[in-house]
Order: structure tokens, then sequence, then C-alpha cells
């Protein structure tokens, strides 16, 4: 028993393979989509606009806008003072005159002929004159003037004249006329009433005047490209680790097996291909390779044990090649003519269903079977590692015994050659780990069923299914 796979799998280490299938699609997605936002006008111009937002210059213009009010301002001051004229008394008072019908009428007689007549009748009068002439031969005359003089002083718009001419309020109008106070509200008057300081009242206790602004414009262009969800997503990732083994690693080998690629994959045992150009069996064996006939592809990868009779070649010492009866037919794919890995990974999601009198396999191999890395054994033996014929012979394996895992479930299972360092995974889960110096040469795939013991019916056919298998390279 392998505890190690045993408390992998009870620690939930080794995740299931749909999960793992679903976060390399979604990874590989995003980076695709990483790789076009990297480059686009889009984050080119949220880059600028973070540039220009997080900028000093931002700050300083947002923090004087928004600082901006009435209250406390120039126009405010001026305002204030204005009103403060506006309800002075005497400007009040002025204006009670200034286009009142009093002083019109006022103004009206100031430089009439019936008041100059009356004050050259006044002084007439008051100097001794009339006193002189009305008891003389001008008494009449004088008499006449009198009359006219008491006449006029009563004509109600003389008496108005005078009594107005008199008044508080026509002598602050006076005062008032000529003084700064009436300059500085008229000035104020024009200043505030223009078009331009109401406009700049109007900014100013505009609550939303920042807003308004291009500044603003861009800030709000900025937060809604950085909440864009393929944005927010570059960003996630920019400085993360995520995309590491898809900027390391470049895929050189693939099949989904939608059919069986001849350039990719020979159906003939290399060395049989080379010796005889067709597969033979050793003595001893039970089953003869067909070229092909067991090994089927609609999606995956299946090779097939069958029980039938065929006629094949023994390769027999000292005879040579010599025809034999065999109950069993398998098949067998290798890469010997078309890939082969030095250092990389090679990875295969493959269905762990062992049949205990079958040997299927994916391994690593060089021009000769020994030594060999075994990603996958299962059957009579379930393991993983090194093999190796001894000088008697008999093939030694140092790995790891895989039996716990979970029969009739497809894993993912990865081996990565470093160097000498050998490094297994089971669904991206380091297994094992060896160093081995020996492996200084190209190794090719190798895929087959062997059947090493009578086969119960219910098992027949024999299927070694593969549903894919990659092959990567450092960049």
């Amino acid at each position: 028993m392998s505890f190690k796979i045993f408390s992998l799998q009870l620690t939930g280490k080794i995740k299931p393979v749909a999960k793992i299938e679903q976060q390399r699609e979604i990874l590989q997605k995003d980076y695709q989509e990483f790789l076009q936002v990297e480059v686009s006008d889009e984050l080119k111009e949220y880059l600028k606009l973070e540039s220009f937002v997080n900028s000093g210059d931002f700050k300083k213009i947002k923090a004087e806008i928004t600082a901006l009010q009435l209250k406390g301002s120039k126009e405010q001051k001026q305002l204030l003072e204005f009103e403060k004229l506006k309800k002075s008394k005497h400007i009040k008072n002025y204006f009670k005159v200034v286009d009142s019908s009093e002083l019109k009428r006022f103004e009206k007689m100031k430089d009439s002929d019936v008041l100059k007549e009356l004050g050259t009748l006044k002084k007439y009068i008051k100097e001794g004159q009339y006193q002189n002439e009305k008891k003389g031969e001008k008494k009449e005359e004088a008499k006449a003037k009198y009359a006219k003089y008491k006449s006029l002083s009563g004509n109600a718009d003389i008496k108005f004249f005078f009594r107005f001419q008199k008044s508080s309020l026509l002598k602050n109008y006076l005062d008032v006329k000529v003084s700064h106070d009436l300059e500085r509200y008229n000035e104020l008057k024009q200043l505030t009433g223009s078009k331009e300081f109401l406009e700049r009242k109007a900014y100013l206790e505009d609550k939303q005047k920042w807003e308004k602004t291009e500044e603003f414009k861009k800030q709000k262009k900025y937060e809604e490209v950085k909440r864009l969800p393929h944005i927010e997503k570059y960003f996630k990732y920019k400085n993360s680790n995520a995309f590491d083994f898809l900027k390391q690693w470049k895929i050189v080998f693939e099949d989904k097996f939608s059919s069986l690629d001849k350039e990719k994959w020979i159906t003939v045992q290399p060395v049989a291909d080379n010796l005889l150009g067709e597969n033979y069996a050793m003595p001893g064996d039970l089953h003869i390779f067909t070229a092909g006939k067991n090994v089927k592809t609609d999606g995956k990868l299946t090779v097939e044990v069958r029980k039938e009779k065929v006629r094949g070649k023994v390769w027999n010492m000292p005879s040579g090649f010599v025809p034999v009866d065999f109950e069993y037919t398998s098949g067998l794919v290798s890469t010997a003519q078309g890939f082969s890995l030095e250092d990389g990974i090679l990875e295969a999601k493959i269905k762990f269903n062992p049949v205990k009198e079958v040997v299927s396999t994916l391994a690593l191999s060089g021009e000769k079977q020994s030594p060999r890395v075994n990603v996958l054994e299962m059957g009579t033996k379930n393991r993983l590692g090194v093999s190796t014929l001894n000088n008697a012979g008999k093939v030694e394996v140092e790995g790891l015994d895989i039996k716990n895992l979970k029969s009739g479930v497809s894993y993912i299972f990865s081996l990565e050659k470093s160097g000498k360092t050998l490094v297994w995974k089971i669904n991206e889960t380091e297994v094992l780990r060896l160093e081995k110096s020996e492996f200084r040469f190209p190794l090719h795939l190798e895929i087959s069923s062997i059947p090493v013991y009578e086969i119960q019916g219910h098992n027949l056919p024999v299927k070694f299914e593969i549903d894919w298998i990659k092959c990567y390279r450092k960049k």
C-alpha cells in the first residue's frame, strides 16, 4: 500500500481533474485577455489618466476649486458693502428725493420768473424803497408792488419752494449728491449687477462646480475605466505570479486525438520498424501488436487489448522470425520518428482503470528499452518511476506505488525532467522526485498495453484511454 497516495487523497491535495482543467481554461483565457489589454490604447489612456489624477497638480487644482465659495470672498465683501450702503438712512433718503415730484417741482421753481419777481419785490420792500415811494408821487405804483408781493408770498408753489428748501430731505440730498458714499454706491451697483459679477457669484455658490470641470471629467473617466472588468483583472494579475508557467513554458507537442496524426505517431515498434518493417513478438509473449488496428481516436486515444486469433512473427534464435498464432492483439503508438523530449514537461490525462492481467504504460525511452521513465504504469503493477533491465534480464523499478488511486477516474499524470532531476506529479501535486543522471539522451513517447496473463472474459476488451497529451519546453 502507498501511504503517500492514500494521505494525499485523504487530505484533498490531489485536486479533481475537472477543477484543474476548468482553472487552466480560465487562466489561459485570462492570459490572452491580459496580453491584449497590455498593448491596448485603453490601458495607455488609463495609465495617463491615473498619472494625472494622482499628480500634485491635479490635487492642487481640486483643492483650490472645492475651496472656492461665496462666503469670505471678495465678491461677498462687495455685496455686503453694497447692501450696507443701500440700507443706510442718508442713501435711502437720497433716493426718496432724487426722482421725486417734489424735487422736480423745486427745481422748476428755482429758476422760474415768478421766484425772481418775488425776490425783486422783497428787496424793494425790505431795503426801504417801498417806504419812500408810498408817500410820494409813486404811491399808487408802490401800493401795487406791495400787493403783488403779498400775492406772490401766498402763492402755493412759492410757499412749497421755501418750505422744501429748508427741509432736511433736501439738505441730505444735496450732501449725498456730492458724497463718496453715493459714488461708491453707484460703483458697486454697476459692479454687482454686471454679467461678469453675477456669473462669478453663481459659480461661487454652485455646489457642483468641481463636477463641471475638465479635471473632474478626467477623474470620472479614470474611475470608470478602473472599474471595467478586464482592467480590474489586468491589475489583479499584473504583479502576481499566476501567469509564470504560461510565460516561461511553451507547448512543443500536443494531441487531443481527434484522429491519429501519422506525422506524430507510428504504430510499429521503432526496433521492429527498422529491422523488419512490421511488429513482431518475443518468445513468451501472449500478444502481437497490430499496425494500428487496436488503436482508436475519437476525441481520445484508446489502445485496446482484444482476444482474437491472429498470426504474427516471433523472434526466435537461431531460427530468426518464426510465424506463430497468438490469442491476443494489442496496439502501441510511439513518437520515435517524430518527436523527442530532453528537458521539459510531459503531461497526459489518463483514465486510471487497471486490469491486473495487462501492463499499460505511458513511458519515455531512448533507442533502447532500458532505462526508461514510466510516467504511468498500471495493471499488474500500478506505479511511477524508472525501470531498468538488470544483468539477469529482469526489470527493476525505482519509484512509487499508486494502487490507492481511485479506479475508473481520470488523472493528469505529469513528468518534469530538468537535467538529472525527474519529478512526477498527479493532478499538479508532486508525488515523486528522483535524481537520475543516466538520461542524457532524447526521449520519445511510447504508449502501449501488454497482456501478461490470461484475461477474464468480462474485462475484454481491455482499454487504455488517454484524453490528451502535452509536452512543454522552457521558452
